[in-house]
């Protein structure tokens, strides 16, 4: 499915699900009043197959339907329509989208004619169908229960080019000129931080050589690439949280969030926000209603206002922070005190610059983050975004970043920075993930592996690695802020480590750092 956006007042294209799964055009016309005037799901009794969806389609050959999720979602995980040869449908997440013509962007198919729609989102839901003017139509629907997607072997992600150099000025001296750059854009002003786009790699190259030259510049460096690093319906499926174990783990090799929960049940909990600075966050689920800052949040992918999240891997970070609890929707995040605020600086693909990473952390200490997690990162390390770790460590924030999915005996970066508490991935039996970078500079390791939570189309998807280890750990510290706001971020490091399960040689050890964490110990520290 394609998205489409309209500037008027109808949708003059839609994208629908018809004959052998494939999507459709349709260049069919929608009005909002007859979004407006859409008709009611019938009622679900609790059989396979709901009542039907009857009736006529109108002279233009369509006729539209609403739903809430919430009235559905405690039969199960998702909406399946049985569409005939000669019926189109196209779901809507909201009013909003059925509005400016977004169309839902991920069906699945049992057979060539049935439809899939997750049951995650908030609000009231839209559906289109589309057949032949004049024609009655009766379309059965059922609720059905799912398992996770697995995302557990997805691709790597393709790293980007860069023809672009950061400059940071040394203090109280001015840059000279440009040396051609096509353009100049203002990182970090507290940081004197720059960058500067060249046309080719040879004219970045020749600008680098003179810029070194020059007693005004302070360092310079490349515009690095960065990567991603990999009772509710799913609850089961989170043996992070709660392991007793299924699918041959060990029992007890979990978080400890039930003990910890019981712990801090009395105990006064403020807000927490918490930076997730990554592909974007999607905030339309009923998990995440209320958690997610987008007024905070920035996309610096695409200049804009709205951290959107087209890629996934930010969503899926976020439910594991964030996402609200027993609530009989899809999961339970750590802490249901933390709010998320979205930071964009990886694209579609999951890839992106230091320089957007650079402006992502000085965004988010600015807005008021206590934690700031980094499921991303490289090999190389970065001048520039040591500067605005440092700076983000002397705000008293918190910086805890993913070790890297290479499997080597090196942390990638920034997970290595002295500024960041580094996070390493553990499977169900409590074991080193074999994915996961290990060495010098590791501070704690986490559950990684087959971990359940969102993508950016509301469908739930296992996915494992240290991008999935680092947000527990962020959850955690989060709480620990939640519990007692006037804490230093030092203390929150000691706590996480001085609690945390050893494991592996005796100590700390640089394959498991100071161990596995454990959040009720954690919060046991907190007067």
């Amino acid at each position: 499915m394609k998205r489409i956006i309209s500037g008027g007042l109808a949708l003059s294209v839609l994208m629908g699900f018809g004959l052998n799964g494939e999507a459709v055009d349709q260049q069919k016309t929608v009005s909002r009043q007859q979004v407006n005037q859409a008709k009611a799901f019938p009622a679900f009794h609790g059989s396979y197959v709901g009542a039907p969806l009857k009736g006529r389609f109108d002279e233009d050959g369509l006729d539209i339907w609403y739903l809430d999720a919430k009235d559905f979602v405690a039969d199960g995980t998702h909406l399946e329509f049985d569409l005939d040869w000669d019926i189109y449908g196209t779901m809507f997440t909201s009013k909003a989208d059925a509005d400016a013509g977004r169309v839902y962007n991920r069906y699945f198919q049992r057979n060539d004619e049935t439809m899939y729609f997750p049951l995650s989102w908030s609000g009231r839901q839209y559906l289109i169908l589309e057949g032949y003017p004049g024609d009655t139509y009766s379309v059965p629907f059922s609720v059905s229960r799912y398992e996770p997607i697995d995302l557990t072997r997805s691709a790597s992600v393709q790293a980007k080019t860069t023809t672009a150099l950061i400059v940071q000025t040394k203090s109280g001296m001015v840059r000279g000129n440009s040396l051609g750059a096509t353009r100049v854009q203002a990182l970090a002003p507290e940081l004197r931080l720059e960058k500067l786009t060249y046309q080719s790699v040879a004219e970045a190259a020749q600008a680098k050589r003179k810029f070194e030259q020059s007693r005004a510049t302070a360092y310079v460096e490349y515009d690095t690439p960065i990567e991603a690093f990999g009772a509710d319906a799913f609850k089961k499926h989170q043996w992070s949280l709660l392991n007793t174990g299924q699918k041959k783990g060990v029992k007890g090799a979990d978080i400890g969030l039930t003990a910890m929960q019981k712990r801090i049940a009395k105990k006064k909990q403020t807000t927490t926000l918490v930076a997730v600075i990554d592909s974007g966050v999607n905030p339309s689920y009923a998990d995440f209603a209320g958690k997610v800052r987008m007024d905070l949040g920035y996309d610096f992918v695409n200049r804009s206002k709205t951290a959107w999240d087209d890629h996934g891997h930010g969503s899926h970070v976020a439910g594991v922070i964030a996402a609200g609890s027993d609530n009989t929707y899809g999961m339970t995040g750590i802490n249901a005190k933390a709010s998320i605020i979205p930071i964009k600086v990886l694209d579609e693909n999951g890839a992106g610059y230091t320089s957007d990473l650079v402006s992502g952390i000085n965004h988010a200490v600015k807005k008021g983050a206590k934690v700031i997690n980094l499921s991303l990162g490289g090999d190389t390390s970065s001048k520039s975004v040591e500067s605005a770790l440092s700076y983000a460590k002397s705000k008293n924030v918190l910086i805890v970043a993913a070790s890297g999915n290479a499997g080597k005996k090196t942390v990638a970066y920034p997970a290595r920075s002295k500024y960041v508490f580094s996070v390493g991935a553990t499977g169900r039996t409590d074991k080193r993930a074999s994915f996961s970078n290990y060495g010098t500079g590791l501070d704690l390791v986490a559950p990684g592996v087959e971990i359940p939570s969102y993508l950016a189309d509301g469908e739930i998807a296992f996915a494992s690695g240290t991008s999935m280890a680092a947000p527990h750990v962020a959850a955690v510290a989060s709480v620990l802020y939640s519990l007692k706001p006037t804490i230093k971020a030092s203390d929150v490091e000691s706590f996480l480590k001085k609690s945390a399960k050893d494991l592996g040689t005796k100590g700390y050890d640089t394959t498991y750092g100071y161990g596995r964490l454990n959040a009720d110990q954690a919060a046991s520290y907190i007067k």
